[in-house]
């Protein structure tokens, strides 16, 4: 009785193990291609597909069609002259006995302009600062064109100001590949401007934020801070960045807050010199010129202080090419390092970018600022 029992023990296992009847459809994966925005009209998609009950002959392929009919027996497919804007990608493995597999799909976008000129360098630091005016102030078509000038200029930090919309700032990070980012958290209203920063991730690493002076009356914006940590040709740049967006406005009251910013904002950093961490990078729409007098000039208690700071949109001060508020021809956008960050600094440049020279209806579109860059040589290769 018991040799019975194991016996049909056995037939029983046997007859369950009894493999799948029909054909199973292919799989596929897309192994490479873009994820976000690409600065160029052509682009690399590489894939792979397996069957487990046969053999994958090929793969049809589409763009901005869910139902692709382009064969091709390769792993891999190079697009051209694509057009500016969003595009999905679809493929589908087919096996030896034309059962296709489902789907695989990658959303991505096209901002190839070749008016504008590529700033990034893979031996400088790029930090910009940039007043983007309400963003975004034409809606979506403000965020897919500082997507697409972010992602052509490659620089590695943009700091940004007027921020009034944190779902479009997503969206706009959502499309741009290799950049990460994040704003203020101060919040005075459904209509207040947030600072911001998108810094590039192959380069830039952020360890902590936090924002300063959040109790201070006369502080309309709390200055944004974070600990940033660059790294390139096996070189490596710790500093401390700010971003700011001063108060706006000609008025007697408007001047004096933002002259109490500027004391406040010195008497931390001075208190900070001296304990290890002494390379600060402090940037943002100061609304307010370099040039003015003595008496009357906000930054003149960091211009006294020479030893300790410098003001990297001095040089650039009185040249009437180098404004930053459009309308005006002002220069009020500035960067500004204490001393120990000179070194990193080196041979660098200063300058404002004239992105309306290159860019149709870039003032309705994007912003009535320009932003001012300062070109860090700190990644030259040593010699």
């Amino acid at each position: 009785m018991m040799r019975f029992l194991l016996f049909a023990a056995a037939v029983f296992l046997a007859c369950d193990q009894t493999p799948p009847v029909g054909n199973h459809a292919p799989t596929v994966v897309i192994a490479s291609g873009p994820d976000g925005t690409i600065a160029a009209d052509s682009c690399r998609f590489s894939f792979l597909g397996s069957d487990i009950d046969g053999t994958v002959t090929g793969y049809y392929f589409g763009l901005d069609d869910s139902t692709p009919d382009t064969w091709v027996a390769d792993t891999f497919v190079e697009l051209r002259q694509l057009p500016i804007g969003r595009h999905e990608f679809f493929v589908q493995s087919v096996d030896d006995s034309a059962k296709r597999s489902n789907n695989a799909s990658r959303t991505f976008w096209v901002n190839f302009d070749s008016s504008v000129t590529p700033r990034g360098t893979d031996s400088t630091l790029e930090i910009a600062t940039w007043n983007v005016e309400n963003f975004p102030k034409d809606g979506d078509s403000t965020v897919n064109k500082v997507r697409a000038l972010m992602a052509r200029l490659d620089l590695d930090i943009y700091c940004l100001e007027e921020l009034a919309d944190t779902l479009a700032f997503q969206e706009l990070l959502s499309g741009l590949a290799g950049y990460a980012g994040f704003y203020s958290r101060d919040d005075y209203g459904s209509f207040y401007q947030k600072t911001g920063v998108v810094y590039k991730t192959s380069v830039v690493r952020v360890n902590s934020t936090r924002q300063l002076f959040w109790h201070e009356d006369s502080v309309t914006r709390p200055p944004l801070e974070a600990d940033v940590t660059a790294s390139a040709n096996g070189r490596t740049f710790d500093f401390r960045l700010i971003v700011q967006h001063l108060k706006a406005g000609g008025t007697s009251d408007d001047f004096a807050q933002r002259r109490a910013t500027c004391r406040l904002l010195k008497e931390y950093i001075d208190s900070e010199l001296g304990g290890g961490d002494d390379d600060f990078v402090v940037v943002g729409d100061w609304n307010d010129l370099l040039t003015d007098p003595r008496q009357e000039n906000i930054f003149q208690q960091f211009l006294d202080d020479s030893l300790d700071y410098r003001m990297l949109t001095w040089p650039i001060r009185s040249d009437p090419l180098q404004g930053s508020y459009i309308s005006s021809g002002a220069l009020i956008d500035h960067l500004m390092i204490t001393a120990d960050a000179l070194a990193e600094y080196g041979a660098g440049r200063t300058q404002t970018l004239r992105l309306d020279d290159e860019v149709y209806r870039y003032e309705q579109v994007v912003s009535d600022h320009r932003p001012v860059m300062s070109v860090f040589a700190v990644f030259s290769p040593k010699k």
